[in-house]
């Protein structure tokens, strides 16, 4: 039996609708409509998903199907887009870090650009991201963990700010008297 077929069967006998199904899997209710009428299929973690909510071995749910055997024969098995932001921005920090060095520059002259980066770099980020997905992705501990690194990433960026807001708003007096 396909895999959309068995999809609907167990979706049907667990009294869920396609939106519920959709929900408890972070996905788009018409994501779980073209995988019954067979116009796409899952991807593997999908799969796994799904085989953990309706208590279905992932032997009955692929060997079924050979379309679903095809596709997961050719897809490519690479980095998350998770991973490839932690090896990229990692390699990238050495880079920056080595070239610097290299060529003699401080750690005080850096900083003034680098937060200028992570300020656009973050900007960035932070519009791109789908938050809706995002949101119920986190359960309670990534939330803490969150709130944790937020906090510990602010503190030197604080700490760096108000000198020098205080700094500017002193010579901003001088300047005025």
């Amino acid at each position: 039996m396909k895999i959309g077929k068995q999809l609907q069967d167990q979706r049907k006998q667990h009294n869920m609708s396609q939106e519920d199904l959709a929900a408890k899997l972070n996905i788009s209710r018409q994501a779980i409509s073209k995988w019954e009428n067979g116009t796409s299929l899952p991807s593997f973690t999908n799969v796994i998903a799904i085989s953990d909510l309706f208590d279905i071995s992932l032997d009955k749910l692929i060997k079924e199907d050979p379309a679903l055997i095809n596709k997961f024969e050719h897809e490519k098995i690479g980095l998350t887009k998770v991973e490839t932001i932690v090896m990229v921005g990692f390699v990238l920090a050495f880079i920056v870090l080595g070239v610097c060095y290299f060529y003699g520059v401080t750690s005080h002259q850096m900083m003034d650009w680098i937060s200028l980066f992570e300020l656009v770099a973050g900007i960035g980020f932070l519009t791109n991201i789908k938050w809706k997905l995002f949101n119920k992705s986190l359960n309670k501990r990534a939330v803490i963990f969150g709130i944790l690194l937020l906090a510990l990433f602010l503190i030197p960026q604080i700490m760096h700010a108000i000198p020098e807001i205080i700094k500017g708003i002193d010579q901003g007096i001088s300047y005025g008297n």
